[in-house]
């Protein structure tokens, strides 16, 4: 202290409690900076965006995190404890094992990857599984994320949340921030880290220095989500989805890269990615069986675009391939059990499933690509892929629509019956014969459900494929007998589907059809056909037979318009009426004059003939 402060200071204590102030102030000043999350800072700046997307030291194209630049899978297995397997997707081998009470997702950096264990965050050595090194949370978790070179965490104490990251390399503190509002997990890579603020903000730092880049506020739609590959970085809600580009300046949907895929209403649980704000799904969780695989190109203007034109939805068993209007294009159904994790590379969908079974298949044909297996006898919990750009090329199987679809219309799964309408319905899309086999098979299985049923009922009604005919009549070979106990397998809806065959623009095939109107006049003259079935067998007849059904049909109406039960019956009565009068020759008019001038006729039958008669 100078001689003269000294000097002032000595003359007045109230002098000398102003200059500690003074000073502390000043030191104070020196050494603080504005807390990085704050409601009100500078957002969606277009030069400070650029310089953030500019600073990412982000590879020319997709590659792995890891230093070996190889494609790797660490998978957590159940246990007590649990395991963390390291595999090698491209040598196709178990790199080490290790047993770890891990609490969260495994997350991967340059050469080591980091999860919770306990109240810890540990990271552990890449090449060999062992700790590196541990920090206590000192909060509740919330989320952690790592780039090549750094661990970031964020935790909550009481009402603050904190963000700081550490060195991959030491477990050094290298900075810390807090806010007074709810942060979500982060994500990082290329030397930056997001992290969503308050559900309305995605802040975007500096990974080194822990300084605030930019951000980005989300005017027209909440920010809840983040996907972060080696090159790209997306954000969203369960509504869409962003690509992390100079376009996301506006905030705004319409002006920004932004998709918003068709999901069918059956794959209702389907999300975008986890819920950063969500602490569950922090950890491995059914949420990840059930989300939206998709890769994007860069662009300049218009909607985001997606590779291949089209995207994939993994839902627990099954992945299916939409284009971007919603066909389903394709479908894959994995054997036996679920698929708890899976990945879009760029190149292949690569899923784990809880058995240790990895599978990597086509995006653009459902083909699968490859097949591996971890030989473990625990079950998967999750896994983390670190596999940006693995490109199987040799392919081990093309794609089996049609038999994944009949493999999820058949699985006996309760959880799975809205999938399995989904199925049905793009199975009947699908042609040749043996699709209306299948089909038909839905309505034999007599665990299926019967909303399922009634859809397959209509399916077959619409399918209009004459290659299904002589499925079709084949099924009409079982005949009800009290005798045996055989009974007719679907007749009803059987009939109802020939009967959809009628089409104008349809060629059936002569013999087809002479051998379909063979076997439901079998079913017609049957005794033990009821009335319901009988009505759309009239139906059947008279949509193929263009004539040839007439002789059939008039002896059946001579036979029963008489009959108590049967002439009484006003289906029967409506169905054998549109059949004759319809393009009615004079001597079907004939007939039909007779039977309802005939005094035994039923009463609705004789003035249903008149009707159609004075109509025609």
């Amino acid at each position: 202290m100078s001689a003269p402060m000294t000097r002032f200071v000595r003359r007045s204590g109230v002098a000398r409690i102003a200059v500690v102030w003074a000073l502390a102030l000043t030191a104070t000043a020196s050494c603080a900076h504005p807390s990085v999350f704050r409601l009100s800072s500078d957002e969606n700046n277009a030069f400070a965006l650029d310089e953030a997307l500019a600073k990412r030291k982000l590879p020319a194209q997709p590659t792995p995190v890891n230093a070996s630049g190889q494609p790797r899978v660490f998978v957590l297995a159940a246990g007590a404890p649990r395991t963390i397997i390291a595999y090698d997707l491209a040598a196709g081998n178990v790199l080490w094992k290790t047993d770890a009470d891990v609490q969260s997702r495994i997350s991967v950096g340059g050469d080591f990857i980091v999860e919770v264990e306990g109240k810890q965050l540990v990271a552990r050595d890449q090449a060999r599984g062992a700790p590196r090194w541990k920090v206590d949370l000192g909060g509740t978790f919330v989320g952690a994320a790592a780039d090549r070179e750094r661990a970031y965490l964020v935790t909550k104490s009481g009402n603050t949340w904190w963000l700081a990251a550490y060195s991959g390399a030491n477990g050094d503190k290298l900075w810390k921030e807090d806010a007074s509002g709810q942060l979500g997990a982060p994500a990082a890579h290329g030397g930056v880290v997001y992290v969503p603020f308050l559900s309305q903000w995605l802040s975007i730092l500096d990974g080194r220095t822990g300084q605030q880049l930019t951000r980005i506020r989300g005017i027209d739609e909440q920010i809840s989500t983040l996907r972060v590959t080696s090159d790209v970085a997306y954000y969203g809600s369960r509504q869409g989805v962003f690509r992390l580009d100079k376009r996301s300046v506006s905030g705004k949907r319409d002006q920004s890269s932004y998709a918003q895929v068709k999901l069918p209403a059956q794959l209702e649980r389907t999300t975008y990615s986890s819920d950063a704000y969500d602490p569950i799904q922090q950890g491995y969780t059914a949420a990840d069986r059930a989300h939206v695989l998709w890769s994007s190109l860069a662009t300049d203007t218009g909607p985001m675009k997606l590779v291949g034109s089209g995207y994939a939805v993994h839902y627990f068993r099954y992945v299916f391939g939409f284009s971007l209007d919603g066909e389903l294009r394709w479908a894959y159904s994995h054997p036996r059990v679920e698929l708890v994790a899976s990945e879009h590379t760029g190149s292949v969908i690569a899923g784990v499933a809880s058995n240790g079974e990895i599978v990597a298949i086509d995006p653009q044909t459902g083909g699968v690509r490859a097949k591996q297996s971890l030989g473990i006898s625990q079950q998967v919990l999750g896994a983390t892929f670190d596999a940006d750009g693995w490109a199987p090329s040799k392919e081990q199987g093309a794609s089996e629509t049609v038999a994944a679809l009949t493999s999820i219309a058949r699985d006996h799964d309760a959880r799975f019956d809205r999938v399995k309408e989904l199925a049905v319905i793009a199975l009947a899309k699908q042609p040749g014969p043996a699709v209306t086999s299948e089909l038909l098979s839905v309505l034999s299985d007599a665990r299926a459900p019967q909303r399922l049923k009634d859809t397959v009922v209509d399916l077959l009604t619409m399918r209009h494929d004459p290659a299904g005919l002589p499925v079709l009549t084949e099924q009409l070979a079982v005949h009800n007998d009290y005798l045996t106990g055989a009974e007719t397998d679907a007749l009803g809806p059987v009939a109802k589907a020939i009967a959809g065959l009628g089409q104008p623009d349809l060629a059936l095939d002569p013999k087809h059809v002479a051998t379909a109107l063979a076997a439901l006049q079998q079913h017609l003259d049957a005794a033990t056909t009821a009335s319901p079935e009988l009505a759309w067998v009239i139906a059947a007849m008279a949509a193929i037979g263009h004539g040839a059904e007439r002789p059939a049909l008039i002896s059946h109406l001579l036979l029963y318009h008489a009959d108590d039960d049967l002439g009484g019956d006003a289906g029967w009565q409506k169905a054998i009426v549109t059949a004759l009068a319809t393009w009615a020759t004079p001597a079907d008019r004939a007939v039909l004059g007779y039977v309802a001038a005939d005094p035994r006729t039923k009463a609705g039958l004789a003035t249903m003939i008149h009707e159609a008669l004075g109509a025609d």
